[in-house]
């Protein structure tokens, strides 16, 4: 295979078609049964951590729970650019694996507004059956980030699918 080829095999697709991909990509990181969500945040030194999360989506927007204790609140603190990977769930077959992935880069803020954070758990109990399950003395934040950045692979071969506007 020349150079070329397998270049074009991995640039990104127009921008007709990437909207075509669209609510397909939104839909699957919405769904946790299809996928595991990543939350990538910034130490102070900049070295880059990331962990399992769970994830609520409203419209392209992530809402993630978390408490005061927790490192993450603390790097949301001191920079708020974050990331989320989410990967599909798919198994692999002996001949090729080009699991569903998006990774997000956005900003994100740090919400302690008790009406937010219960509308949060309303949220989660109508997409998930989940209510509240931190202890009602424990201080939480609502991370909720605003998308900036977004590229997904797997939907369409080896092309990457971006978006910069949601």
């Amino acid at each position: 295979m020349a150079k070329n080829e397998h270049w074009n095999k991995e640039k990104g697709l127009s921008q007709e078609k990437s909207d075509s991909y669209k609510k397909e990509i939104r839909d699957f990181i919405s769904d946790k049964e299809q996928c595991m969500a990543y939350f990538m945040t910034r130490r102070k030194d900049g070295k880059e951590i990331m962990r399992p999360v769970s994830t609520i989506m409203k419209d392209w927007t992530v809402h993630t729970m978390t408490q005061d204790i927790q490192p993450k609140t603390l790097h949301v603190k001191n920079d708020p650019i974050v990331g989320y990977l989410w990967v599909g769930k798919e198994t692999r077959d002996d001949h090729r694996w080009n699991p569903k992935v998006v990774w997000m880069q956005g900003l994100a803020e740090l919400i302690t507004d008790k009406i937010e954070i219960d509308n949060f758990y309303k949220m989660r109990e109508e997409q998930w059956g989940i209510g509240r399950s931190h202890p009602s003395d424990d201080i939480l934040f609502l991370i909720k980030t605003t998308p900036e950045y977004v590229r997904a692979e797997g939907w369409h071969g080896q092309n990457a699918i971006i978006y910069k506007k949601f």
